[in-house]
């Protein structure tokens, strides 16, 4: 018996492959997409890429521009910074860390609410220039966390009475503390110690109103770099 034949037992052909030819007069016979068509698709597009870039920008990494001399010669005017946000999920700001922070530190506007199942939504907020609305972005580096005193002395940095080495900062000759830092607090300072505002002026930062850790100088191009 022949597996391939008809009950007559002639044989049976497999129908031939469409030509490249036919296969092209098919696709033109499919109907164009019209103008709603596609402007509806743009659309779609640029909603998904908006949604995605606000979330990135809230929950993962923010730019920013740095606007004074107050951290130089590590960080300077007009230098683009990026932020991340995702070390302090899972931890406090540690000593050295440069941050980013809404200022005044301590204003109510600029503390991020304490209820987790809110937070999400105030960061999108904050993102679309709907929350923290009257905070400044402000940028220093971390010298002394919760339960540390901190002490200047001759511009020289004492943290729990131990001198600390500093090779970013620019000195002046300044005396302040000792101070103890408070619980869910920051002692900040400028590398740029005689040009800059810090919290010899204005106090701790809450640790509520930090916004990220900078990690990355992505422009100009000549000082891509990782800040010390």
């Amino acid at each position: 018996m022949n597996p391939e034949g008809n009950k007559d037992g002639s044989s049976k052909e497999a129908p031939a492959a469409k030509s490249e030819a036919e296969r092209l007069a098919s696709a033109e016979d499919s109907p164009p997409r019209t103008f709603k068509r596609r402007l509806l698709d743009a659309l779609i597009t640029l909603l998904i890429a908006f949604l995605i870039a606000v979330l990135v920008q809230s929950f993962l990494v923010s730019g920013f521009i740095i606007p004074s001399s107050s951290m130089s010669p590590t960080l300077q005017v007009g230098d683009r910074v990026l932020a991340e946000k995702l070390s302090y999920y899972w931890r406090s700001p540690r000593r050295g860390d440069i941050i980013i922070f809404r200022y005044p530190p301590e204003s109510e506007d600029s503390l991020e609410t304490s209820n987790p199942l809110y937070r999400p939504f105030e960061r999108i907020g904050e993102t679309l220039h709907l929350a923290h609305k009257s905070s400044i972005a402000y940028v220093k580096r971390v010298v002394a966390v919760e339960g540390e005193t901190v002490e200047l002395r001759d511009g020289n940095l004492y943290v729990d009475n131990v001198k600390r080495e500093e090779s970013y900062a620019v000195r002046d000759n300044d005396n302040y503390g000792p101070l103890k830092v408070g619980k869910g607090e920051l002692f900040c300072l400028g590398d740029n110690r005689s040009n800059s505002r810090d919290s010899r002026v204005w106090g701790m930062v809450n640790v509520r109103s930090v916004i990220g850790r900078v990690f990355l100088i992505w422009w100009p191009t000549s000082r891509i770099q990782k800040p010390a």
